[in-house]
C-alpha cells in the first residue's frame, strides 16, 4: 500500500504549489491594480468592481481574497509602508560618509518619502478607515509585522544618532507617522482651496510636504538633542 501512495503523493504535490503560486500572483495582481486605480482617482473613488474589471477577474473573486475594502488597501498599505522602512533601514545601514546629526537624519527621512504620496496618504487613514472595517486576524499580522519592524528600524536609529536613548528609536518612528499624517492631510488641500491659497498673501497657509516634514523633524530631533 504504501508504495502504491507515494507516487500518488508525489504527482498530487507540485498542483498544490502550482496552485498557491496562482493564488498569490491574483492576489498581488489585485493589489497592483488597486494601486493603480488609487493612483488615477482617490480612495472614495475606487470600487471593488473596478479593481476586478481591472485585473480582468469577476467581481466576486476579489472578495474571496479581500473581504472589504478597507482589507483591499490595508493589505496595499502594508506592502508600501514595509518597502519604504526596508529602503530605510538600508539607508541608515550605508557607510557613514557624514556624523548622523539630527538636521541630516530629518533630510534624508524626509528625501526619502519623496514620490511615496500613495504611502503616505494611506498612511493618513490608517486609523480612521482602513482599520474600522477589516478582521481581528489580519489586523493582528499587521501589528505585529509593524511591531518587529519598528523594533529593528528603531535600534538601528538609536545606534547611529547618540542623543537617542534606548527605546527612543521606535517612539520617533511612531511621531514621524503622526507628522506625516498631519502634513499629508494639509498638503492635499482641495481644488476649491487650492485656489484660494493661490494667491500671494495666502503663501503662509500653503503647505509643501517635504520641506515642512523636514523642518519638523529637525525641531523634534533638535529638541531631544538639547534635554
Amino acid at each position: 500500500m504504501v508504495s502504491n501512495l507515494e507516487p500518488r503523493l508525489g504527482r498530487e504535490a507540485p498542483k498544490r504549489a502550482l496552485r498557491d503560486e496562482d493564488k498569490e500572483a491574483r492576489r498581488r495582481l489585485l493589489l497592483t491594480e488597486a494601486l493603480g486605480l488609487y493612483r488615477e482617482t482617490s480612495y472614495g473613488a475606487v470600487k471593488m468592481a473596478d479593481v476586478a474589471e481591472r485585473a480582468g477577474l469577476a467581481k466576486g473573486t476579489v472578495f474571496l481574497y479581500f473581504p472589504t475594502k478597507e482589507a483591499l488597501f490595508l493589505a496595499l498599505l502594508e506592502d508600501l509602508l514595509f518597502a519604504w522602512l526596508a529602503r530605510l533601514e538600508a539607508l541608515l545601514g550605508r557607510a557613514a560618509d557624514a556624523p548622523w546629526t539630527g538636521p541630516r537624519l530629518a533630510r534624508e527621512v524626509a528625501d526619502s518619502l519623496v514620490g511615496e504620496e500613495s504611502l503616505t496618504r494611506l498612511l493618513a487613514m490608517l486609523q480612521t478607515v482602513l482599520e474600522q472595517n477589516v478582521t481581528e486576524e489580519q489586523t493582528r499580522r499587521f501589528k505585529e509585522r509593524l511591531l518587529e519592524a519598528l523594533s529593528r528600524v528603531g535600534a538601528r536609529l538609536e545606534a547611529l544618532v547618540p542623543f537617542l536613548r534606548p527605546g527612543e528609536g521606535p517612539r520617533l518612528l511612531l511621531h514621524l507617522h503622526a507628522l506625516v499624517t498631519g502634513l499629508r492631510q494639509m498638503a492635499d488641500v482641495a481644488p476649491v482651496a487650492r485656489a484660494v491659497l493661490a494667491a500671494p498673501h495666502m503663501a503662509p497657509l500653503r503647505i509643501d510636504f517635504t520641506a515642512e516634514l523636514t523642518a519638523a523633524l529637525t525641531t523634534l530631533l533638535r529638541g531631544l538633542e538639547a534635554r
